[in-house]
């Protein structure tokens, strides 16, 4: 085996280790340690966030163009990002009902569901499914149930919406930016879920990065509908 094949090969095993993580996560979760599972869920995110620089580095979509290592991706993200997270929605009672997991259930399939899911000039269309982010929020803050409805939802209807959101991985609008408030942000969340009572301060404290991208990704996507910004491929 070429030493470009072993490269690529392994750039597939470090996006397949996510997977694994992945369902570490699951168990810690259904065996009632929810903080674990986030913190496993952390380091997946941490992986799903530079696979793609080392596969794009070593071209393994030119040395391996039979073996697809998006779709493995695809599978690991809908695990990492939905299924895990909807379960520890559903089964810590952090919604009012088993009945509003539906809304982040149907909204994830329908954003996995799209061919254009991200689109040609590198964004994520309609909100890029961070169920993982939204059930950590509902999680660390215990929302009235009024609240916690409206935090599923909100997200579930932004994901029919077809405007663009950061993706800093593979886009460089705001990338230097985004990367460095997603470090601190990562950092604090660790901090808080290493703390057997996180201080309600710095919960609010860490919003400073979901408000970021959000207020962000609207901002670019009202320059470029304006012809003002031209994203990069």
């Amino acid at each position: 085996m070429s030493n470009r094949k072993l490269a690529a090969w392994l750039a597939h095993f470090y996006t397949a280790i996510g997977g694994v993580i992945g369902m570490l996560a699951l168990f810690a979760a259904a065996g009632g340690e929810i903080r674990l599972a986030f913190l496993l869920l952390f380091i997946t995110v941490i992986i799903d966030s530079t696979d793609g620089l080392l596969a794009r580095k070593v071209r393994v979509s030119e040395v391996l163009p039979n073996f697809s290592g998006a779709m493995i991706d695809n599978i690991i993200d809908f695990l990492t990002f939905i299924w895990i997270p909807v379960f520890i929605m559903g089964s810590t009672g952090l919604l009012p009902s088993l009945v509003w997991i539906t809304v982040p259930v149907i909204a994830g399939l329908y954003a996995y569901g799209q061919i254009n899911m991200k689109t040609p000039d590198n964004f994520f269309l309609g909100f890029p499914s961070y169920w993982n982010v939204v059930a950590l929020y509902l999680y660390l803050l215990k929302p009235e149930p009024f609240w916690a409805v409206l935090m599923v939802v909100i997200p579930a209807v932004l994901t029919f919406i077809p405007t663009r959101y950061l993706y800093p991985s593979k886009n460089r609008v705001l990338s230097k930016t985004t990367w460095l408030l997603a470090i601190s942000w990562g950092i604090l969340m660790l901090y808080l879920l290493f703390q057997e009572q996180p201080n309600p301060d710095l919960i609010l404290l860490s919003t400073f990065f979901p408000i970021y991208y959000f207020v962000a990704s609207f901002y670019v996507e009202w320059q470029i509908r304006r012809g003002k910004l031209q994203p990069s491929h």
